[in-house]
């Protein structure tokens, strides 16, 4: 490749990545075209883009970005770049799910989140979390358990409340009849 060729695709590797502070990496070697297909509009459906980039290059942009470099260590033979709306929670999760339908192909290498490299191991148990949706509406339903005791209580209360007047002026009305 030539010296400016290497410039310009290094130019478009930093725009391409410019500001991000999560990924995964995956090996995608030996996935022929069909299923490389798949996984890419699996991926693209929810969000995720799937970069296959020269390790060199990628390596040169993310060694000026400051990433870790056991991050860096990990983009070694075919490396596919993930990167989601949401970082590498989305991303970790599609590609752990595509992999379990698909015998095992693409395995995980590592990734990096929030600026720190992440294990194999770690982003699969990143790939475990509940999904942003559900850990909001399991928050709001942690705010409203309270709420819904409180609500429960007043009733009961009322109720057994009401049940006393009614005993009460029973019994007045049979003492007031005696």
């Amino acid at each position: 490749m030539s010296k400016e060729l290497k410039q310009l695709l290094q130019g478009d590797i930093a725009a391409r990545f410019d500001g991000i502070e999560s990924c995964v990496l995956i090996d995608y070697q030996g996935l022929n075209s069909e299923q490389t297909q798949d996984l890419r509009s699996h991926l693209r459906r929810v969000g995720v883009r799937m970069t296959v980039v020269h390790n060199r290059l990628v390596k040169r942009v993310f060694a000026d970005r400051e990433m870790p470099d056991d991050f860096r260590e990990m983009i070694r033979g075919p490396t596919a770049i993930l990167v989601g709306e949401d970082g590498a929670l989305s991303a970790s999760k599609n590609v752990v799910d595509w992999s379990k339908k698909n015998k095992d192909l693409a395995p995980v290498k590592g990734g990096l989140f929030q600026g720190k490299a992440l294990s194999t191991q770690d982003v699969l148990e990143l790939a475990k979390l509940p999904s942003k949706e559900t850990l909001q509406s399991q928050g709001a339903g942690y705010l409203l358990a309270p709420l819904t005791h409180l609500a429960s209580c007043t009733q009961s209360v009322l109720a057994h409340f009401a049940g006393c007047v009614k005993a009460r002026q029973e019994s007045a009305e049979s003492a007031d009849n005696a």
